[in-house]
């Protein structure tokens, strides 16, 4: 039977702004790094060697610091416990750094045996990382629903074959939400498309 009950094997999290409310202020960030517009890492990585360095002593900074002051979205424990219950597999992935995640995990007490950081290497919008999570899970990338806040969340779960869910906290919709294949308000819903495949 092709139900989205069957399909949905495991569920693939980003961090901030999805399993947690969003804080990190990017246009701040870019103001301070001089940064005019575009993404906030792969405009670091293309910086001089001493430029660069320092950058990215500023951005974990804020990293951490969101980190340390992070409150979890409605919905992220219970969603957890739900998934627990019902044996569907998850994981984190996000562009931030391991020591934020970890920062996060501990001061929540989330039970994530699998998360990909930036350390990592394959960051959102690429789908790598995605089919690398679902191989480890042992499933197919088919087969899992990736939840973010942001475009590239939506733009590495399609790539990969995934199912994705965009998490919006604003009234209005951004213009990527007719990307995603389901939209929610609060985690909880997760578990609506998994019974029911759609809200």
């Amino acid at each position: 039977m092709d139900s989205i009950k069957k399909k949905i094997q495991a569920v693939i999290y980003d961090l901030d702004g999805t399993l947690t409310k969003p804080i990190l202020d990017f246009d701040k960030i870019r103001a301070e790094l001089g940064i005019v517009d575009g993404s906030v890492w792969e405009t670091i990585l293309e910086m001089p060697a001493n430029q660069r360095e320092q950058a990215e002593r500023i951005l974990l900074q804020y990293e951490l610091q969101a980190a340390k002051s992070a409150e979890l979205n409605e919905g992220a424990k219970e969603i957890l416990d739900i998934l627990n219950r019902r044996n569907i597999r998850y994981a984190i992935l996000t562009r931030n750094c391991r020591q934020a995640w970890e920062i996060v995990r501990d001061k929540f007490s989330l039970n994530v045996s699998l998360a990909f950081t930036r350390e990592h290497g394959h960051l959102k919008p690429d789908p790598l990382a995605v089919l690398q999570i679902t191989e480890a899970l042992k499933i197919s990338a088919e087969n899992s629903l990736v939840v973010g806040d942001y475009l590239f969340d939506i733009q590495a779960g399609k790539e990969a074959g995934a199912k994705t869910a965009l998490i919006v906290h604003k009234d209005k919709l951004p213009d990527y939400a007719v990307l995603a294949d389901y939209i929610i308000r609060n985690l909880l819903e997760i578990s609506d498309i998994i019974d029911n495949g759609k809200l």
